[in-house]
């Protein structure tokens, strides 16, 4: 596909912006499908599947230099990522009757939701409703939020950023290890995602190389970043993000 050179610089400003935040407060990937959505003609399986390959790699780079870093807290992230993957098949399916005006409104309402409980409860100071721990109980309470993650992400291609670092953050995991967390459940939904997307020849090459390559350099300063910018601040950033994304969306 050729893009003008104006619509591709701009798809790498945004790929470089939504790597840097991926790897601060999370869900910076909706900026590239939010890009691609807006900028260009492709089809929302398109859409989808480009930018499910670009969070793939990108995501694979952010889970090594969190690994290296000791934020990870491998048990949970495990049950996660593996509930995750598992709901990404049935939102690459759901997809194939999502209009592209409907794929549009369900992602902003979807941004719009998390967006504003999470602006509103750091507004409000209120401690997590429910703070899963370890126990079996819990355990399986992360893997039912993981599936919900894995459905959103393969149907809409948000890799799925857009809801594991809200969702976890509600539940009182830590913003570090929340973000770090993210990194590697993004490896799963994303992968078993832009699978599925790939055998509907749904991933656009032309452009999954360059912006691929500008999402690598923002991840790399966005890691650097959250190890430098309070935990509160992350997460109202977060919350502020999400409602932005959604307006842009709409209008």
């Amino acid at each position: 596909m050729v893009v003008a050179t104006e619509i591709l610089i701009a798809l790498l400003a945004l790929s470089f912006l939504g790597g840097v935040i991926v790897a601060t407060i999370g869900p910076g990937g909706i900026l590239i499908v939010t890009g691609l959505y807006l900028l260009t003609s492709l089809s929302s399986a398109e859409v989808a599947g480009t930018s499910s390959a670009v969070f793939t790699i990108g995501a694979v780079f952010g889970s090594g230099i969190y690994a290296r870093s000791g934020e990870i807290d491998w048990l949970i992230a495990g049950v996660v990522s593996g509930s995750a993957a598992a709901g990404t098949w049935v939102g690459v399916q759901a997809n194939a009757y999502l209009s592209r005006e409907a794929y549009g409104l369900l992602l902003a309402a979807l941004l719009a939701v998390v967006g504003c409980t999470i602006v509103y409860r750091e507004y409000r100071d209120l401690e997590p409703r429910v703070e899963l721990g370890r126990e079996r109980r819990d355990l399986a309470a992360f893997g039912g939020v993981g599936l919900v993650i894995g459905v959103f992400g393969g149907l809409l291609g948000i890799g799925g950023a857009a809801l594991s670092a809200p969702a976890l953050v509600l539940v009182g995991v830590p913003m570090l290890v929340t973000i770090a967390v993210t990194q590697l459940v993004v490896v799963f939904t994303a992968l078993f995602t832009a699978i599925n997307y790939w055998l509907l020849d749904a991933i656009v090459g032309g452009l999954f190389a360059p912006i691929t390559a500008a999402y690598l350099g923002g991840v790399g300063l966005g890691w650097w970043l959250a190890h430098r910018i309070d935990a509160g601040r992350l997460k109202l950033s977060l919350g502020v993000v999400l409602v932005a994304l959604a307006l842009s969306l709409v209008v």
